[in-house]
């Protein structure tokens, strides 16, 4: 057919983080020595996810605003965005001193000692084992790198993103997308 069309897509980045998570989960399930290698990726990318799900918000709820988003939100970060959503929904509350909010929070933290790569140096004093055991090798990320952590990870974000999902399909013209539920 001769002629030019005009096509208009969307495609919801936070879709394809969120199976690259899943796949990354599973992998991190079928390994009995989940290490680090695993993990890391896991985590860092349900991160990106729910950021990721955050701008789709913005997109669908405040489109002037998210059309300039980094500009818009400069030195805000996701406390900003989530502020400027919550704002235009009174059905919603952000909750930011309980679960899963605080561990979301938990995971930008993360994503910062990840994304930022700083040498972490340590200095203690200890008594020479031969078997080497006498060094720590620790790291601020410790805590979060269990198998334990991605699968709360994801649960926590999977939630919170449901309920702004459930608020914003109180909006009068909510985005065709929500009619799915968060991830979905």
């Amino acid at each position: 057919m001769p002629g030019n069309h005009i096509v208009e897509e969307e495609i919801f980045t936070h879709e394809y983080l969120w199976r690259s998570s899943s796949t990354l989960e599973e992998l991190v399930d079928e390994d009995e020595d989940a290490n680090y290698h695993l993990i890391i990726p896991a985590l860092v990318i349900t991160v990106m996810a729910f950021e990721a799900f955050v701008n789709f918000c913005g997109f669908a709820l405040l489109p002037e605003r998210w059309a300039n988003e980094r500009e818009k939100f400069r030195g805000q970060g996701i406390d900003g965005k989530l502020a400027a959503i919550a704002e235009q929904l009174p059905q919603f509350e952000l909750r930011k001193g309980y679960e899963p909010y605080q561990s979301i929070k938990k995971l930008f933290v993360f994503r910062d000692l990840v994304a930022h790569g700083k040498v972490h140096a340590n200095r203690y004093e200890t008594e020479r084992q031969e078997d080497g055991s006498h060094f720590r090798w620790e790291h601020p990320w410790d805590s979060y790198l269990s198998r334990e952590a991605v699968a709360k990870a994801r649960s926590d974000v999977r939630s919170f993103c449901q309920r702004l999902v459930v608020a914003m399909r109180h909006e009068p013209d909510h985005h065709p997308h929500l009619l799915h539920d968060a991830f979905e």
